[in-house]
Formats: structure tokens, sequence, C-alpha cells
């Protein structure tokens, strides 16, 4: 038998197998409605020659804010209104310095041969090239991650009529930054909540509409895979099983996804972390971590020692920043320990692992 006959020679479950992409931006997104039209609220005064409203949209990840927050804005392109306002979108992981955000924001204007400017020299080029157009809407993702914020200042001070989000996983983002931003941003917030059970429902049997063709889930097999999901709390995690439980059918030469398939998904992601975790994970904090849950309950100095005696080679500073961007993720706890003879420190109590899909 040939190896490639199953399904027929060009048969598929998949009608659209990109629908099933963390970033993949459908047209409906249900339960996120309210947040959708707030996003809009402020960048409507746009449209009438005035600033919009600044936001900063927080939130766990998964929960939909990066894709809301997009949908908006590519639904700007539907208003004549909105023909002239310029649409830039930064991920401040990627762009991790006041350097790098001008540069994107550069490129997506349309500038060119900048490699070499300096930072002033770049604001320039941009403010020249936004006489073009009648406002801007900045889109700053996973805006926590910025090395530095500077860039926002730059923004606020040069762009008056402009809406900037800020994306972020981070609560307290607005008490953590400079002064000067807030008392020139006056963001506005708006949280995003985890799905409820019978939201992930509705979200994930939508997406199916998107990605297979009808009639290829089993309803027992549906419900056990939105039961994982709803239980992770990650909507991410969701539309992975539901790609791998129809890679599974494929592989099994089945136009039906039953039980058994998801199942097998769940068992093959069993232990992952949340991708966002994972990707944002450099080497060093995945070293401080490791200390972190062997030494769960010592102090910031002693945890210090032994991340020296694991090789590490970071100053204490440094070390504390990581400590700090790990409590940011929810991955540990610092109760700080007052005034002690070792001056200001903490107590570091790990958080535990995320849990398993299994355990739903």
């Amino acid at each position: 038998m040939n190896s490639f006959n199953f399904l027929g020679s060009e048969e598929t479950i998949f009608s659209n197998p990109d629908a099933l992409d963390p970033d993949f931006i459908p047209k409906l997104l249900p339960h996120r409605e309210n947040e959708q039209q707030f996003v809009a609220t402020a960048i409507k005064p746009l449209f009438h020659g005035r600033t919009g409203i600044s936001l900063i949209v927080s939130g766990p990840s998964g929960v939909g804010k990066t894709v809301s927050v997009k949908r908006v804005v590519m639904d700007l392109e539907e208003h004549e209104e909105a023909d002239n306002i310029a649409k830039i979108n930064v991920n401040c992981w990627k762009a991790n310095t006041t350097y790098k955000v001008l540069q994107e924001i550069s490129l997506q204007l349309g500038l060119r041969f900048i490699q070499n400017l300096k930072t002033n020299e770049l604001i320039n080029k941009v403010m020249d090239r936004l006489k073009q157009y009648d406002g801007i809407v900045i889109v700053l993702d996973e805006a926590d991650k910025a090395g530095d914020t500077d860039f926002l200042y730059h923004l606020l001070e040069n762009i008056k009529k402009r809406t900037i989000i800020l994306l972020t996983n981070e609560p307290n983002l607005n008490a953590k930054l400079d002064y000067r931003i807030v008392s020139r941003l006056t963001p506005e917030n708006l949280e995003f909540k985890s799905y409820t059970r019978a939201e992930t429902f509705d979200i994930l049997k939508e997406r199916i509409k998107y990605a297979f063709y009808q009639g290829t889930w089993n309803d027992n097999a549906f419900e056990k895979l939105a039961n994982v999901a709803s239980g992770y709390k990650d909507i991410r995690i969701g539309l992975t099983l539901l790609k791998i439980s129809g890679e599974l059918a494929e592989q099994d030469s089945t136009k039906k996804i039953t039980l058994e398939h998801v199942e097998t998904a769940i068992q093959r992601i069993g232990n992952i972390k949340p991708a966002a975790v994972n990707k944002t994970f450099k080497v060093e904090e995945k070293l401080v971590l490791e200390i972190c849950e062997t030494h769960s309950g010592k102090t910031t100095g002693e945890l210090y020692k032994e991340y020296k005696i694991a090789r590490g080679k970071k100053s204490e500073k440094t070390f504390k920043r990581t400590l700090n961007s790990l409590e940011k993720k929810r991955l540990i706890k610092l109760k700080p320990t007052g005034e002690g003879f070792q001056g200001r420190s903490s107590i570091i109590n790990y958080l535990g692992p995320e849990r398993k899909l299994t355990d739903f």
C-alpha cells in the first residue's frame, strides 16, 4: 500500500489549518465584543481630528488580548474615516530597546536606509513621515518586556494625534512606568479576564468551523478537549490540541476525530508549559528558576550564593532583576523580610510547575 493513500490522494479533514495558529485573527471573536468596543472607542477620536485615548490592556496569557486588539485595528481598514490613519504594531519582546522600537516604527511607515541613523534622527524621520497622516494607532505588544521605555516618552512628546495601546501580562504596569510617561500617557485600563468554561467551549467550537470540514468531530471528543483547555485557562492549549487531534486522525486514515485521538494528543503535550512562558525564557532565567525550585524558602542572599556555585556569572543586582522578572511571570513569590544584618532581603518561594494537561 502506498504510504500517501490515506484519505485519498488529496483529501484532508482540515479546511484551513492556519486557523489553529495562535496568531490567526478570526473575523468573529466570541466573548470579547465588549473589550473590542472599548478599544474602538479609544481610537475613534482620531476620526475627528482629535487625539485618541491611550490604553494599558492587561491580563494573563491566552485570553485574547493581542488578537482582539489586532482585530479592531484590522477593521479600521473598512472605515473611510480611518483611511489616513497610520497603523503600527510592535512586539517589545523582539524590539526591546528604544532604538529598536523606533526603527520598527520607521520600517512600518515605509522608511528605508535607516540602519545607521541616531535615535534623534529616527524620531525626526518618523515625525516627517507622520505629517502625511491624520493620526496614528501604535500597538505595543508585550510592553513589559521592553528593556527601557524611553521610546514612550519620545512618542508621547512628539506625536499629538495618537492612540497608544500597551499590551501586557503585568497587572500593575502603570505603577512601574516613569511618572513623566504616565503623566503624558494618562492611560485607561482594560483588563481581560480568563475565559470561563462555557466561553472556552464556544471559542473552540467557533474555531473548528474555520479549521475543519463539517462533521469531522465526535461530540465526546470535543467535550473532552474543551474541558482540558478550560482547566488550563489558556486558549492556545485548546488550539494546539485541536491541531494535534486532527493530525492524529489523518495518520489513522479516518475522516472522524475520536476520543482516542484527543486523549493521545493530551498525553503528547501533557508536560508542556504555555508557549509564551517557554519562548520568553532566557538561559539566565532558566538557571535562576531551577535554583529557586531547588532552594525554595531561602533568602535572596542565600540563593545568590547557590547561583554562584552553579557557575552563574551575573552580578547580584542583575540576579535580583531576574528574580523580579520571574515573579512577574508568577513563577516565584518574593516575600520581603525587612531590614536585616545583610540589608534589605526577601524570602523566595517557588510556586511550582504549570499543571499537567492530564490533571483535568
